[in-house]
């Protein structure tokens, strides 16, 4: 291994313009993925087409259209019985018949209302084009009395309306959510200075919009907030303009040609993706740090330019290939997973940082040596503040306290693991964006004033066709959406059975005791006859009933928002429908989203025992034996138990953005471990004492991990920043877990190592 690496060292030094040429090809190559780089922020995008989940809408789809709808919340605090609400809802309502893709759209205008006039059954709109706005409170009290419209189309105290315009269905696809969302902020527009209204947007297209509108915004925004931190802190390190275009050189031309790879893939960019950018530069910048500490200090030692790029080149190849490949298992371990975002950025990082350690082989070394970087001789050996003052006092310090640091540490970590699992998997698919996103402000208004304006989709299959004119099965789905409406978190129960007994109640005169299933079969089927035979073009009933009457539509809309909740609301719903006889399935967006609850438990625990496994055989490998190799994870652990522990004290569940962090940081923190035992080894070798050989490698390896890491932490604590939650909390913590690692690699790691050493340092 040493012949290799020190054969490597000399080919890079002796052919730089052959390997410049050559890593310009590459890189040229892979970009040319990136005419075919696309991005997709529709749900389906999350699952494998195998999932369950998926199976089970677009069966759902084949029979009812879908359930992407746009949800708008009319906000007028005055009421919205008056002459400039019912005006600005009725015109709302035409522009959104306007909208791209839109295919109907109900609200309290042209809700079809079912009554007795004259011996006769109307079914009309609520509130007709001309209507006498004179009868406005008749028509208010009438629509609070009503079975259907309360919780529906408008709120309790009258104050909020709401409009469904429902997406026309894309058969194993997804609508366009930018036109659509635009089209419809722009419908919302031109009447917005009417009195005092204001406008929610929600619904399953506005959720695909916020995550495809919060990615651009991200990307936008935290990419130059990185650049900037990373020139801050290569100036403040090197202070050289060089220490700064070389990393700069390393970082795009990895970036590049990752995003470009991800194009001939087929990988889509999606909320995800733009972790991408951020991992693959904080992990491009890690290893041309270490190559040019290493070499901006043989240099300061009186080495000229070609023997100081050797030199560094030689010390850092093994240990820099090492941590990529450690990094990579750890990137790798969420390849697997069934949730495709997450196993796609696996994938690329993995595929970003193993490129990224090419290049900056063949990159940096040849601009060294073809470009010689001016470095006057330091009259001081170790010449960086840390060497010349910091180092020996931290040695002397875990010196002296080995035992005490040694213990402690061990005991908090044990004490750490028993708090993280004490953490639950939790998510909510609105609280992934911060609190100013829109479609965050529409929720949080909705929930407060209606009790939620989304909710899950239950089809209940009567087994034959005609099916659900039967007297006897209606009556069931009766007594379960009675039941369905006693849960405090459902709000309402929208289902054809409203619909029949309204029509029997207008066929009587409109006598409220007739609000009720009619007694045959046959009243069912004229009922249901008669209600379609008098719908207007675009409102018939085809969406709540199968084509074949053999299955129904309920859709609920509830409050409830976290998985946890959900899914077992959800299971309490399937198991209920069961004791009333019905044979039911339940779908939705809302419950797609909330069923990644289990793909991210299977995700976390599946990678990081991926991870571990591969990480110690690699180590097992790379050092040559067991022992040191399985003893070598435990600094490596230590970090990750304590950000998990703190995960659970910060109330942060276990969500996509938490479930990346174990596996992710066990990858990059192997890179601290590895420089400090790499080096260490060596020296030992060269016969070196435990102690001298432990305080060589924290006076010239520990600056560097300082760097490395510092740039880490900036790199990812950048992604706080995002108005993606899941974002945010794997920034902060994979900052957090970073900053422990090189504490434990600078304290306890040496202070492991001098255990048992009663000799002083010579």
């Amino acid at each position: 291994m040493k012949k290799f690496i020190d054969s490597l060292a000399k080919f890079l030094i002796t052919h730089p313009i052959k390997l410049l040429v050559a890593s310009l090809i590459l890189v040229v190559l892979l970009a040319q993925g990136l005419k075919y780089f696309e991005a997709d922020f529709s749900y389906r995008i999350w699952f494998r087409t195998t999932d369950p989940l998926i199976k089970t809408y677009d069966n759902f789809e084949r029979k009812f259209g879908n359930d992407d709808t746009i949800v708008v919340l009319i906000h007028s605090p005055s009421g919205i019985f008056d002459e400039d609400s019912i005006n600005v809802i009725r015109q709302l309502t035409d522009n959104f018949w306007q909208v791209p893709d839109i295919i109907r759209v109900d609200s309290i205008t042209n809700y079809q209302y079912t009554h007795s006039k004259n011996d006769d059954v109307m079914i009309e709109d609520f509130i007709p084009e001309e209507f006498n706005y004179d009868n406005l409170s008749e028509k208010k009290e009438i629509a609070l009395n009503h079975k259907v419209i309360p919780d529906y189309l408008i709120n309790k105290d009258a104050t909020v309306a709401l409009l469904y315009a429902k997406v026309k269905p894309y058969p194993g696809g997804a609508p366009d959510d930018k036109l659509l969302i635009t089209k419809s902020k722009e419908a919302i527009k031109s009447i917005v200075n009417v009195g005092d209204h204001k406008f929610y947007i929600n619904g399953a297209t506005a959720i695909n919009h916020t995550f495809r509108d919060v990615a651009e915004r991200d990307t936008s925004t935290m990419l130059p907030m990185v650049f900037l931190m990373i020139i801050f802190f290569l100036i403040l390190f090197f202070r050289k303009i060089s220490g700064v275009l070389i990393p700069f050189l390393i970082i795009f031309t990895s970036l590049i040609a990752t995003i470009g790879f991800s194009g001939f893939m087929g990988i889509k960019f999606n909320n995800m993706i733009t972790m991408l950018p951020t991992i693959i530069i904080a992990i491009a910048i890690a290893d041309a740090v270490h190559i040019l500490v290493t070499y901006f200090q043989y240099r300061s030692e009186g080495f000229n330019n070609i023997e100081g790029t050797y030199k560094a080149f030689k010390k850092n190849i093994a240990p820099t290939l090492l941590t990529s490949i450690s990094t990579s298992i750890g990137f790798l371990s969420f390849a697997q997973a069934d949730l495709i975002p997450l196993a796609d950025l696996g994938i690329l990082a993995a595929f970003g940082t193993m490129l990224a350690w090419l290049l900056t082989l063949t990159i940096v070394a040849p601009i060294l040596v073809l470009f010689p970087i001016k470095i006057k001789k330091s009259k001081i050996k170790e010449n960086n503040l840390i060497t010349q003052k910091y180092s020996p006092a931290l040695f002397n310090f875990v010196k002296k306290f080995r035992y005490p640091i040694v213990i402690t540490t061990l005991v908090t970590f044990i004490l750490s693991i028993f708090i993280a699992f004490q953490n639950t998997v939790n998510s909510n698919p609105y609280a992934y964006f911060n609190k100013d996103v829109p479609l965050r402000m529409a929720n949080d208004f909705g929930l407060k004033a209606m009790g939620g304006v989304t909710g899950p989709e239950i089809v209940i299959h009567s087994g034959k066709e005609d099916g659900i004119k039967n007297l006897e099965f209606l009556k069931k789905v009766e007594a379960y959406e009675n039941w369905l409406l006693e849960n405090n978190e459902i709000t309402k129960v929208i289902s054809i059975i409203d619909i029949i007994k309204n029509m029997n109640k207008s066929f009587n005169g409109d006598d409220e005791n007739f609000y009720k299933l009619p007694d045959s079969d046959n009243a069912i089927a004229e009922l249901l006859f008669m209600y379609t035979m008098s719908l207007p073009q675009g409102m018939d009933i085809n969406d709540r009933i199968s084509l074949d009457y053999e299955s129904m539509r309920l859709t609920l809309l509830w409050s409830s928002q976290d998985s946890l909740s959900s899914l077992a609301n959800i299971e309490r719903y399937k198991k209920s429908a069961k004791d009333f006889g019905l044979n039911m399935t339940l779908t939705g967006k809302i419950p797609i989203y909330q069923g990644m609850n289990d793909l991210v438990v299977d995700t976390f625990f599946t990678s990081i025992s991926y991870a571990i496994i591969g990480i110690s055989i690699l180590l097992i490998f790379a050092f040559g034996s067991i022992k040191t190799g399985l003893a070598s994870m435990l600094p490596n652990i230590i970090p990750l138990g304590y950000g998990a522990a703190l995960m659970t004290i910060l109330s942060k569940p276990i969500d996509i953005g938490t479930a990346l962090v174990t596996s992710v940081c066990l990858g990059i923190v192997v890179d601290d471990t590895v420089h400090f035992l790499s080096n260490y080894n060596k020296y030992r070798k060269e016969g070196l004492s435990i102690d001298d050989a432990v305080l060589k490698v924290i006076s010239y390896t520990g600056p560097a991990l300082i760097t490395t890491t510092m740039i880490l932490i900036g790199g990812f604590g950048i992604m706080s920043f995002s108005s993606f939650i899941p974002n945010v909390n794997f920034g902060i913590l994979s900052a957090v877990v970073l900053g422990m690692a090189v504490v434990v690699d600078l304290v306890f790691l040496p202070a492991f190592l001098l255990l048992g050493n009663p000799k002083k340092s010579t």
